[in-house]
């Protein structure tokens, strides 16, 4: 358990060091490599930029949309690739679109069913997705407020919902 949750927290810290604050902290430390070893070192450019906060100006003008086309165009033509290569290595993702298939097939046991059914369920309960969780558990709440109104044949039922 101590060693899920240290997991957990190294996958948190290099997800917010590199999709976050290390990638803010090499934007900022490009551009300003960018002016000093380029534009300063340029009399023309250096004279067109007089001083860093212009140049980061025109840097992020041009740099964010020319970014936003190559990452346009990476998502339309290399996600596909990405996301198979992932699939083929998610464990988890194989375990259910086998059972899946199985089940179509009606090979699955009961004891199955249950045993993908609580991992599932897990899931959904602690992401607080219950309402995910199917029709089952709407009918089961529908079940009780029944009884509810019945054992209260006198009282008013507005009160129970």
């Amino acid at each position: 358990m101590i060693s899920g949750y240290l997991r957990r927290r190294w996958l948190d810290f290099r997800n917010g060091h590199g999709l976050y604050l290390g990638f803010a902290m090499g934007f900022v430390n490009f551009i300003l490599i960018a002016y000093n070893f380029a534009i300063k070192k340029i009399p023309v450019l250096d004279n067109l930029f007089s001083n860093t906060l212009t140049f980061s100006l025109f840097f992020i003008a041009v740099y964010i949309p020319l970014s936003i086309i190559i990452g346009s165009f990476h998502r339309k033509h290399q996600y596909v690739v990405e996301n198979e290569a992932l699939y083929r290595e998610n464990w988890i993702w194989a375990w259910i679109a086998r059972y899946q298939i199985r089940q179509l097939q009606g090979k699955t046991t009961p004891e199955e069913n249950d045993k993908i059914m609580q991992y599932l369920d897990f899931i959904l309960k602690r992401h607080k997705k219950e309402g995910l969780m199917g029709l089952e558990e709407k009918f089961d709440e529908v079940e009780s407020l029944d009884e509810k109104i019945k054992s209260n044949d006198k009282s008013d039922s507005s009160t129970i919902l």
